[in-house]
């Protein structure tokens, strides 16, 4: 699970609760992991309360050692070690390899500014004449979610507008200052790559980097819903159920575009465990992309060196689309690349993380951690049970607003309307959501189409919970009136 997506479910537990009241072992010597371990430790993470399909890639020391399909699709058919899959943020790294290739042939330098070689860059601040192509690449460049929030904004239609439109946008940090993760530094960079080459991004990819690497069923998009032979949108999960659903338009390129297959995303593996120079990039340019250069001394160029919390040290990268998932990691001390590719898009990601966690296991001769409570499937079922719950408490309360209206008509109308303010908090948490929840996870923009996405079953909930307390407020405040009338008609009738 990425960072933001670890900051975004702690964040919506909390608004659940509060809308609806509520060592590692040493690695050993181990020997190749077998094709029957691998679908073990991926069987035990597929079903109906799990993940619907995955394909895995396994190389060692630039090797292949295994591609495998698990599960279905949304059209029921099996996944293959060739069934498409959009690996969204994944796709960095090819950009970043892409800008690197450009560096070895004496087109630019990492350190330059980015306006020396793309005029057409600029933004409504002044300091953005000062990013460098190396900032772009770790996410240090000062451009953030907080000062343009892309999401939410109207998608460009090529990498030309994306470049365009940030001239509207101003800078959160100083260029170098801090690493804050945005898409649009990777749609200048795929610009970049334009302009000094003088090919439209994907065609780049395909001559430069796709083919070298006999990534034959690879391609990349500039919109999530372009069409792809054989890709079919994925899975998000809704009242406990794995639905299929339907990927919203997203623009991507340079970011999040590529679409391939566990055959082909071994070879990138191969490329990146090889230890040795390449046609297609050489092997002091593949360790300037691992090496960390960002702010936070974890971040490179296109990957990320997380923590590794006493296991095996790690370069990374995670990626989800509105109905996918994939994550892939390099092993340096054994040699070992894992890709992992989910066509859903779950609440929580524990049954992916779990998986690679087996997977990395079974490369350090340990069994597989197995599968762990079926988080998703929970989360799911606790949010419903709680929304329920109180809707149903809320239509008792409804339906006895005549006897509260009787307790509360001489009461102090301050008394009364403290009384209501309770009920109808959720509406405005529920009206704001995106917004409280991009304060809380540190910017990153969230839509309503994107919550519908992650948890939908949340989303549902709350608003469940905010339309139980309009209709207690409601029959509460009808009843207060009507007994108010027949008061004011009794006291005249005395009179």
């Amino acid at each position: 699970m990425n960072v933001m997506t670890r900051r975004f479910m702690t964040s919506a537990v909390a608004v659940v609760a509060c809308c609806l009241g509520l060592p590692a072992a040493p690695a050993a010597a181990a020997a190749q992991p077998a094709p029957a371990a691998i679908a073990e430790v991926v069987a035990a993470n597929l079903g109906p309360t799990r993940l619907p399909g995955v394909a895995v890639a396994l190389v060692k020391n630039g090797r292949v050692l295994h591609t495998g399909g698990y599960g279905h699709d949304a059209r029921g058919e099996p996944v293959t070690s060739r069934t498409p899959m959009r690996i969204a943020s994944l796709s960095k790294s090819f950009t970043a390899l892409a800008v690197m290739q450009l560096t070895e042939a004496g087109d630019l330098r990492l350190d330059d500014p980015v306006a020396r070689h793309l005029p057409e860059f600029a933004m409504a601040d002044p300091r953005a004449e000062q990013i460098t192509v190396r900032q772009l690449l770790d996410h240090s460049s000062g451009m953030s979610d907080t000062t343009h929030p892309e999401a939410g904004l109207p998608q460009p239609d090529s990498l030309r507008q994306a470049v365009a439109d940030l001239r509207r946008a101003r800078l959160a940090a100083l260029p170098g200052r801090r690493h804050e993760y945005h898409n649009p530094n990777y749609w200048v960079a795929a610009r970049l790559v334009e302009v000094v080459s003088g090919l439209p991004f994907a065609e780049y990819l395909a001559q430069r980097v796709f083919t070298p690497l006999r990534m034959t069923s690879t391609v990349t998009v500039d919109s999530w819903q372009d069409p792809v032979p054989g890709l079919i949108d994925g899975h998000n999960r809704f009242l406990g159920i794995t639905w299929p659903r339907t990927e919203p338009d997203r623009f991507v390129a340079g970011s999040a575009g590529i679409v391939t297959t566990a055959d082909d995303l071994a070879n990138w593996l191969a490329l990146h465990t090889r230890g040795a120079a390449s046609t297609v990039l050489s092997k002091k340019g593949l360790r300037e992309l691992h090496r960390p250069s960002a702010p936070d001394g974890r971040y490179a160029l296109g990957w990320d060196n997380p923590d590794p919390y006493g296991g095996p040290r790690q370069i990374t990268h995670p990626g989800s689309s509105f109905t996918s998932t994939a994550t892939m990691v390099l092993l340096p001390g054994s040699g070992y690349g894992i890709a992992l590719m989910s066509n859903s898009r779950m609440p929580l990601e524990a049954d992916v993380e779990a998986v690679m966690e087996g997977l990395i296991a079974l490369t350090q001769g340990t069994p597989g951690t197995g599968a762990p409570l079926p988080l998703a499937f929970i989360a799911d079922l606790t949010a419903l049970a709680a929304a329920i719950s109180i809707a149903t408490g809320g239509a008792v309360k409804a339906r006895r607003a005549r006897r509260w209206a009787q307790r509360r008509a001489t009461a102090a109308p301050w008394r009364t309307t403290l009384r209501l303010v309770p009920y109808l908090l959720p509406s405005p948490v529920l009206a704001f959501l995106p917004r409280i929840l991009e304060l809380i996870t540190g910017g990153r923009g969230v839509t309503f189409v994107l919550l519908s996405h992650i948890w939908p079953t949340f989303l549902a909930a709350v608003g469940l919970t905010a339309a139980t307390g309009i209709m207690v407020t409601t029959a509460r405040i009808r009843a207060l009136l009507r007994q108010q009338r027949r008061q004011s008609a009794s006291s005249t009738t005395g009179t």
